[in-house]
């Protein structure tokens, strides 16, 4: 009923929605494909505590967030033309543009966090092509997520084609963040990524189960010299690949990946250098009364040495920082080549609890890369538990004891709901 409210409240939003929806339902009439929909809920609710405000007129004390997120679908198959729209309504109650007791339009709005269409089979061949504004995870999303955990997600805009056969699987992107034909009379100046991302089959050897064996390679550019006096202009490569086996009730994984390129400041050029590389090692332990998984992972991401002229920093600003690096997220930005990087290990622990309740156990410890001081230590603790009408509970907490300062705790309880 809220999203019913909302959609008619927005007139202008609505026709264009109207238009879109029977264009597919008009596709599904002409190719007698069928409609799924599926509407997913969230509610979190946030707290945390932080170091004490500098300023004397704030007391200490917990501050609380109520975080919503509703999303509609509508899902268009079985034919050789697909389509898929995804509206989503993302807010914080009480929010600055929610205007909430006042009797007026909102200014947040509700958009299609998903828009496209597929077309299949081309060529006759198990190939598919995606146009529009989508999702797209890759590997373990360390690269390219859809950054669940923010109460908006991530989508890329562009074109997306993939296919699935015997080999294994192939994906090639091209990704448009930023279209400047408005400023500029040139491709040359549009923010895009254009990449490869190789997943061939691997043949099972003995005693080992080679599961995973990803191969990867994109690039980015970037050119603001038409938007300011100050030229900026990048060119970054990322090559890498990602692995995975199994071994007796063992699991190994790792990745690695390296970028190169160039970043052009006022003529002053600097060649970009760095790595990432990581390593996971889990236990299966399913077997055992109560803990099921214990699992110990290396992180290391390369950072930026200011006396330097090249810049080491690995840039990952597409990546699910907060998937491998705890809660407080701290030192998980890595949006450009100049950041400090991060030097970590972690310990983590699954348990199955009664009640059908699972137990996650997380401790971080953080390490600056170039001075190699320590940053601080982190402790995640999540309870969740799968509802019987198509919900999942959690309940966590995280502590953060920096290196210096007072200790950071964030708490959140979330329900999520799919239907």
């Amino acid at each position: 009923m809220y999203l019913a409210n909302r959609y008619i409240r927005f007139s202008g939003r609505g026709q264009l929605m109207n238009k879109y929806f029977s264009v597919l339902v008009l596709l599904s009439s002409t190719f007698a494909a069928d409609l799924e929909w599926q509407a997913d809920f969230r509610y979190r609710l946030e707290t945390d505590k932080d170091i004490e405000n500098a300023d004397p007129i704030y007391t200490r004390a917990r501050n609380t967030f109520h975080y919503t997120r509703s999303r509609i679908s509508l899902r268009l198959v079985e034919g050789p033309i697909t389509g898929f729209a995804q509206l989503q309504d993302s807010r914080l109650l009480g929010g600055e543009d929610n205007f909430a007791g006042l009797s007026k339009a909102s200014g947040v709005k509700i958009e299609f966090h998903q828009i496209y269409f597929q077309v299949n089979n081309l060529l006759k061949r198990n190939w598919s092509m995606r146009f529009g504004r989508f999702e797209m995870p890759l590997g373990a999303q360390r690269l390219f997520s859809k950054n669940n955990w923010n109460n908006y997600g991530r989508s890329f805009e562009g074109v997306h084609s993939f296919t699935k056969n015997s080999f294994g699987s192939i994906n090639l992107f091209h990704l448009i963040n930023e279209e400047n034909s408005g400023t500029a009379d040139s491709d040359y100046y549009d923010e895009r990524i254009n990449g490869i991302y190789l997943s061939p089959l691997m043949n099972h050897l003995p005693f080992i189960d080679m599961n995973v064996f990803d191969l990867y390679w994109y690039n980015y550019i970037k050119d603001e010299t038409f938007l300011t006096d100050e030229s900026v202009k990048i060119e970054r490569s990322t090559m890498g690949s990602r692995w995975a086996f199994n071994f007796l009730f063992a699991k190994f994984e790792g990745e690695f990946a390296i970028q190169s390129g160039k970043f052009n400041q006022l003529s002053s050029i600097s060649e970009i250098d760095a790595n990432f590389n990581v390593f996971n090692f889990h236990l299966d332990l399913s077997r055992l009364p109560i803990i099921s998984k214990i699992s110990f992972g290396k992180e290391y991401f390369s950072g930026d040495d200011t006396s330097t002229v090249d810049l080491e920093g690995f840039a990952n600003p597409w990546g699910a920082g907060h998937k491998y690096h705890g809660y407080t997220d701290q030192f998980t930005r890595f949006n450009d080549n100049d950041r400090s990087g991060l030097d970590e290990w972690n310990v983590k622990a699954e348990f199955s609890l009664p009640g059908n309740f699972m137990l996650n156990v997380h401790y971080h410890d953080f390490k600056d890369v170039i001075k190699l001081d320590p940053l601080g230590t982190e402790l995640d603790v999540v309870i969740s538990k799968k509802m019987g009408f198509g919900g999942v509970l959690q309940q966590g907490f995280a502590v953060y004891w920096p290196e210096e300062g007072e200790k950071i705790q964030y708490s959140f309880f979330m329900l999520n709901i799919t239907l």
